[in-house]
């Protein structure tokens, strides 16, 4: 639960409240009262808290049977206890105040709202709505930050719909409304499962709020979960071009880039050193000049890969390039290391090496790779291909 920072703010209140404002003429405090009341809020402004709780409990025995003033020093000995952070003793001497009728409306209602602020600090957010909803039918207009607290406390009470709706309303209330209720609403959105209500809001705070990172990675990540994978592109785009993308975002645009089928500006993403160099960054630029058709260009990427990681699939990778490329010395080459590095070589792998070598015109070596190849082989289709390559090698090997 959000704790609220009542002090400051309680503080000017009982200066005001209690010692500056002037009781009806029905209901005058003495002026020994008002000493102590004034010698109380000397204590506060010194932070001397103990002190002042001490002078009140003498002066509670000395008013009782003055309602109203035993009323003003409930008020006081409540802002005494929030600054000792004694909140449910706070509580209970509002309260009384509030309880005994004895105060001005002004100043009643005034503690009715503190005392909703309190309630909801301590937990209490049922007794806290209760209490607002009543403090809400004497106000003309709620100003927004009590539709906000109220959002809160709906919030607290797993009552969502109702959370949103006032935290809604203080929002287009707000001639201003602050960042942190826009992030509170997306929240709330999410919790009721109202992903298309935060992407559309989310949509609006990355152009109030442009500065802010983190609203264009949740933007881009919850078009998403909806589908809607070009606009996560395009908002991915125009993040990375305001310089708002760190290294795991620019891998994700160049992996939507590669899904949409535009290797090339996964290209440049890539390898133009806007992203670090890692292996995940060097994976998809692979991919990208495969994509791309440009084995060439592919090669040293696969090559600086087997280089960071030796489990022979990069080798057999680049060992396909070559192959494109019609490089079979190389291509040999390269798929001896991968068989050699992978720990289980598959029918493919052996079958591949087999044509290589056939290229070359290595009839030994191929028939050696098929044999390898023939216990992996699975389902007719691939023991037929190998019948069919093993009896073309040996027809070779008798000429």
């Amino acid at each position: 639960m959000i704790k609220l920072l009542l002090l400051p703010l309680l503080l000017i209140a009982f200066a005001s409240d209690a010692c500056a404002k002037e009781p009806p003429p029905a209901q005058l405090a003495s002026r020994l009262t008002y000493e102590y009341l004034f010698l109380v809020e000397a204590l506060m402004r010194h932070q001397r808290y103990d002190e002042a709780a001490l002078e009140l409990e003498g002066l509670l025995q000395r008013v009782a049977g003055n309602g109203y003033e035993t009323a003003l020093v409930h008020q006081s000995f409540g802002y005494v206890e929030i600054g000792r952070e004694m909140y449910p003793s706070a509580i209970r001497h509002f309260r009384a105040a509030v309880d005994s009728a004895q105060l001005p409306a002004e100043v009643s209602h005034q503690l009715s709202y503190t005392l909703v602020q309190l309630l909801f600090q301590e937990d209490d957010a049922a007794a806290a709505l209760q209490l607002l909803i009543r403090w809400m039918k004497f106000e003309a207009k709620p100003p927004p930050r009590v539709y906000l607290l109220k959002a809160q406390i709906h919030r607290a009470l797993d009552q969502i719909e109702a959370a949103i709706d006032d935290l809604e309303t203080a929002i287009r209330l707000s001639d201003d409304p602050a960042e942190p209720w826009f992030q509170l609403l997306v929240g709330f959105y999410l919790d009721a499962k109202k992903t298309k209500q935060a992407v559309a809001l989310l949509s609006k705070m990355i152009v109030r709020f442009p500065a802010t990172a983190a609203y264009w990675r949740q933007l881009a990540g919850l078009q998403m979960e909806l589908g809607r994978e070009r606009d996560a592109l395009a908002t991915l785009e125009l993040a990375h071009s305001r310089g708002q993308l760190k290294q795991r975002e620019i891998l994700w645009l160049a992996q939507l880039y590669l899904h949409q089928k535009m290797p090339q500006l996964a290209v440049q993403l890539l390898a133009t050193g806007v992203a670090e160099q890692d292996q995940k960054a060097l994976e998809l630029l692979a991919q990208a000049w495969v994509l791309a058709r440009e084995p060439e260009k592919a090669l040293p990427v696969f090559d600086a890969l087997a280089k960071l990681d030796q489990s022979g699939r990069w080798e057999l990778r680049g060992a396909e390039q070559l192959v494109e490329l019609e490089r079979w010395d190389e291509a040999a080459e390269r798929l001896q290391r991968a068989v050699k590095q992978l720990k289980r070589p598959s029918y493919d792998n052996w079958v591949l090496l087999g044509a290589v070598y056939i290229r070359l015109n290595k009839f030994p070596e191929a028939q050696a790779a098929f044999t390898r190849a023939e216990p992996l082989a699975k389902g007719e289709p691939q023991r037929k291909q190998l019948v069919e390559w093993l009896g073309y090698l040996e027809h070779q090997l008798q000429r």
